[in-house]
């Protein structure tokens, strides 16, 4: 079972943005997957690094279109993004540092929490500004 389920409550309007949320979504069902089964560090850091490298693609692609239509809370934005991606990165480190096991809980808590809370917050004021997007 999931750890989480996308619903449309997690729409922000933007098909192209839904799509690559569910797609952060996945990625962190399979890092929950795989801690459950005691994967080892090797896979674990491969999908910490996957969750990462997607995560920059869309943080990129999301804020490509907020410039295109001129939001006006693209500055917050990027600031929250660029929060987001250190403190992966940072978990990243710890984690080839031989405690990937451990620090996995932390990527999938502190990750999942985040995109909740900043989907449902920050990301439904661009609703209207990319609408169709």
């Amino acid at each position: 079972m999931p750890l989480f389920t996308w619903s449309e409550r997690f729409s922000v309007g933007s098909p192209t943005m839904d799509r690559h949320h569910r797609q952060l979504f996945d990625i962190m069902n399979r890092m929950h997957e795989a801690m459950k089964a005691g994967e080892a560090d090797e896979k674990i850091q491969a999908l910490i690094r996957e969750l990462i490298d997607y995560t920059i693609y869309h943080f990129s692609e999301e804020e490509r279109l907020m410039a295109q239509q001129n939001y006006p809370g693209l500055i917050a934005q990027q600031r929250a993004h660029r929060a987001f991606v250190e403190k992966m990165q940072a978990y990243q480190r710890e984690a080839e540092q031989g405690m990937a096991i451990f620090v996995v809980s932390k990527v999938a808590n502190t990750a999942m929490t985040w995109l909740k809370d900043h989907i449902l917050v920050m990301d439904k004021q661009y609703e209207q500004a990319l609408k169709g997007l």
